[in-house]
């Protein structure tokens, strides 16, 4: 065989060389009739040895492949085994061939149970006593269950135990006709969603049942109303609201301070701090309503929406109205009283003075010796009502002048001791006929206090003269000057006389009016005593204490602020 053959042979079967032996048979006759052909020799040698080695590496990929394989079929059972929710496959034949642990639980069955003979009919046959709402008839619900499945590539259903678990059962068909089931617990998402649709019906029906209009609306156009808001627009069905532009029902000089009720409810935060608001709703008969609004943002699918709660406050209105009316007839009656008052002090004090000035000439005997001692008796009882008569004028008309505004203060520095004294004796014979004890207690170095005088000791006379009118024969009384630091001075009269009843104290402090019918007929008076005295304490800026224990005396105290006393230079 010379070189051209040899060549032809190589390249007619080239490939079979590389296949193996058969290439060594062609090669190896070829080589023994030339020796120039020694070359293509060495060459055969090394295909032939090159198709060994790459049979021995197809050799070691394809167990490489197996034990790879091998590797991910162990992974895949321990991720069967070890996952959450049951699972389990059967063949088109409705046999069991593979399931976890975790599909046994789930079901509630001993997993011993199962065997390759087991099948999808076996499982629900087993499972339908722990069931609840299947029904009485085993047969019935397997047929329905294979029912559901029958044609279908995937579903998915509820099943209750009788212990309240809910799992979820779903399957998927493969391609082969087999299916996976799949089992998880779903009873506490089951319960939470029982909980919220609960709770929106309850919502929905406090919506429907409230007396109050509700009104949602996105980004200013109503999407939805109850029948408390038909009621108040006055219109028969929904579709007469929804869909309409919700500023359209009120007026237009409110829609700048409406402006956040019927915008966007995007911003929440902003949408919270809103505060009700009050406007008019002009309702399609063209009426308006006063009502109060007040605005929350809902979550309404992917967004928020606006709730407007609207409430008729037209009733409320009209009390309001009512009574600011009567408010300011009240105050006008008043002030006409109080200027009435204090315009007839001339005309009330002018007679009265002259009566008892004339008395006091009639007991005086100026002008000779009475007839008859009846005569001077009844001339000391003219002259003592008279007095009494004055006292009583002088203090309505100092009262309707503070309610008058009329009543003027005028300050000066007051030596509050000096003052204090004085008061004490100008009661002091009363309580002398009474054997009653009026004792003073200062503090030493008292300061000066910047007031004015006149009303100040109106209001000392008007303490020590009702302690003495209220103190038993035998009792005592206990006037003290206090400076209390950084909070002023007080002044406090003390008795141990009948005292007050708890309930009592505010009716003391109202003007005209007597705590106690009887007390009325016993002790005259008109009632404005301490109603007068706490006036004048508050236009010093003060305040008038009042604390007693009936049966056990009683303890009124004037503070005044700091602001007024005056501190002597160091």
């Amino acid at each position: 065989m010379n070189y051209k053959k040899l060549k032809n042979i190589w390249e007619t079967n080239g490939v079979a060389l590389l296949s193996g032996s058969l290439g060594a048979a062609l090669i190896l006759p070829a080589l023994t009739e030339s020796l120039f052909s020694s070359v293509y020799c060495l060459i055969a040698a090394g295909g032939l040895l090159a198709c060994s080695g790459f049979t021995i590496l197809q050799g070691r990929h394809a167990r490489k492949e197996h034990h790879a394989l091998l590797a991910r079929e162990s992974i895949l059972d321990v991720v069967f085994d070890n996952i959450e929710i049951g699972i389990s496959v059967f063949d088109e034949q409705y046999r069991l061939l593979k399931w976890n642990a975790r599909y046994a639980k789930l079901l509630e069955i001993d997993e011993n149970r199962f065997t390759p003979e087991t099948t999808f009919q076996d499982i629900l046959s087993w499972n339908f006593d722990s069931y609840v709402n299947v029904g009485d008839d085993r047969d019935a619900f397997i047929a329905e269950t294979l029912e559901h499945m029958d044609g279908r590539v995937s579903g998915k259903a509820d099943r209750q135990f009788a212990s309240g678990k809910i799992i979820e059962v779903s399957f998927n068909l493969c391609p082969d006709g087999a299916f996976i089931v799949t089992v998880s617990d779903v009873t506490a998402t089951r319960i939470a969603d029982q909980t919220l649709r609960e709770n929106e019906d309850r919502y929905r029906s406090m919506v429907e049942l409230s007396p109050d209009a509700i009104v949602a609306h996105q980004s200013g156009f109503i999407i939805y109303v109850n029948e408390a808001a038909l009621a108040l627009f006055k219109l028969r069905g929904r579709h007469d609201l929804i869909g309409q532009k919700i500023s359209s029902y009120f007026p237009y000089s409110d829609r700048e301070a409406l402006a956040p009720y019927f915008g966007s409810a995007d911003n929440v935060e902003a949408i919270k701090g809103l505060s009700p608001l009050k406007s008019k709703v002009i309702r399609e008969d063209g009426g308006q309503t006063d009502v109060e609004m007040e605005a929350s943002a809902l979550l309404y699918g992917e967004g928020n929406v606006l709730q407007l709660v609207i409430r008729d406050i037209s009733a409320q209105m009209q009390i309001e109205d009512f009574l600011k009316q009567a408010k300011d007839e009240a105050e006008y009656a008043a002030q006409i009283k109080g200027k009435f008052l204090a315009n007839m002090s001339h005309e009330l004090r002018t007679p009265l003075n002259a009566v008892i000035g004339f008395s006091e000439v009639i007991i005086s005997q100026i002008f000779g010796p009475l007839g008859s001692s009846k005569y001077l008796e009844y001339a000391h009882d003219i002259n003592a009502s008279g007095l009494h008569l004055l006292e009583l004028i002088n203090d309505i008309l100092d009262f309707s002048k503070i309610e008058a505004g009329e009543q003027k203060i005028n300050e000066e520095k007051v030596e509050i001791d000096v003052l204090v004294n004085e008061c004490i004796r100008l009661t002091q014979q009363r309580a002398i006929e009474n054997d009653i004890n009026i004792k003073l207690e200062f503090d030493p170095l008292l300061p000066q206090v910047f007031a004015d005088r006149r009303m100040i000791k109106q209001i000392l006379i008007n303490l020590l003269s009702n302690a003495v009118k209220f103190t038993p024969t035998g009792g005592r009384i206990i006037t003290s000057v206090q400076l209390l630091e950084n909070e002023g001075m007080k002044i406090s009269v003390s008795d141990n006389g009948i005292g007050i009843r708890e309930g009592d104290i505010e009716r003391a402090l109202t003007p005209f009016v007597q705590v106690d019918s009887e007390k009325s007929r016993k002790y005259h008076g008109t009632g404005l005593g301490l109603p007068l005295s706490k006036n004048l304490a508050e236009m010093h800026e003060g305040r008038l204490e009042l604390l007693s224990k009936y049966g056990e005396g009683t303890v009124v105290t004037l503070y005044l602020p700091p602001t007024r006393i005056c501190h002597k230079a160091a």
